[in-house]
């Protein structure tokens, strides 16, 4: 059920039905410690061109009386809680614009987010999705001050956004992307059986009939918070590991494009990285089993190996209850 924070029914009143060029869609759940701030970043562009569409997944920590004083400025839809990806898809079906932003509701909008990439859709025809850089709002992060590498960005404006280059988790973040809304609708929208990955899962199937383009500009700022979702390890690997699955079966030649030994090697880092979020939380017979699968796919790793052989002889030196 949708609803609103004037009428309780439909979405709150904003100013006229004119079509804008970009629609920027705000999921939020939970969120009332940061979303004002967000608000603000993406309200405080040097361009004009676009609406704000705040859908809360069911919010119960007043995020709702936070958003109230910007009802005049955005447009704010309230649903029962279906997570992230349902979210979005009613932000997409409701947006007036012809491209299709995203932005979550702890991250920070840079002044000039929307008009590059809006003015990079708009150059480039041919291009489907734009995927750009993003920075840390406290600073640098694990040595990096730039979420997508300087190396990765060497290799992205050499050879463009390819089907591998989708696989590192750090290429396409949605806040970083700019879409045209009728490709979204053509590829089905978000797959919200994702709780994380659906940005890697769009992705893929955009590329599978529509160029991706990138443009090495920071446009939003990264809040790292003990409610990251993003720092699930064991969330991410098993959703990437349904992506590699996703592919093989609906986009076989994006599994040419890797190369299957390539795919092969993906698929068991992933299992291998489940392995390792499994075994720390002290599953062990599933991380084992992890473990396993990634040996399989890449018998000759020495390091997989080594790290069963590891917990083998730890488990087993360990005290019997």
């Amino acid at each position: 059920m949708v609803t609103s924070i004037d009428v309780m029914e439909g979405e709150s009143k904003v100013s006229g039905e004119r079509p804008v060029l970009v629609s920027v869609i705000m999921p939020t759940y939970n969120r009332r410690n940061y979303i004002r701030e967000s608000l603000d970043s993406v309200l405080a562009q040097d361009f004009s061109d676009f609406e704000v569409i705040v859908v809360d997944d069911g919010s119960t920590d007043g995020t709702e009386e936070v958003v109230r004083p910007y009802q005049d400025r955005i447009r704010y839809i309230r649903q029962e809680n279906r997570g992230a990806g349902a979210a979005r898809n009613i932000g997409i079906r409701k947006a007036r614009g012809q491209y299709i932003a995203f932005m979550d509701s702890d991250d920070l909008s840079k002044p000039h987010h929307l008009k590059c990439l809006s003015s990079f859709l708009d150059r480039n025809p041919e291009c489907a999705m734009v995927v750009s850089n993003g920075g840390y709002l406290e600073g640098n992060y694990r040595n990096r001050s730039t979420i997508i590498s300087s190396k990765r960005v060497k290799r992205l404006e050499q050879r463009g956004v390819t089907v591998k280059e989708l696989f590192d988790g750090r290429v396409v973040r949605l806040q970083g992307t700019m879409t045209r809304k009728s490709v979204l609708e053509e590829v089905g929208l978000l797959d919200e059986w994702f709780r994380l990955s659906y940005d890697l899962d769009i992705a893929l199937r955009i590329i599978k009939d529509h160029q991706i383009g990138f443009i090495n500009e920071e446009v939003y700022l990264w809040r790292q918070h003990g409610d990251n979702i993003s720092s699930n390890d064991e969330l991410r690997s098993r959703e990437n590991l349904r992506a590699l699955e996703k592919l093989a079966v609906d986009f076989p030649e994006g599994v040419e494009q890797i190369g299957t030994r390539a795919f092969y090697n993906l698929c068991a880092h992933r299992y291998y990285r489940l392995a390792k979020a499994l075994y720390r939380k002290g599953d062990k017979r599933d991380s084992h089993e992890a473990l396993r699968q990634a040996i399989a796919l890449r018998p000759f790793s020495i390091k997989y190996r080594l790290y069963s052989i590891h917990w083998f002889a730890k488990d087993f030196a360990a005290p019997r209850e």
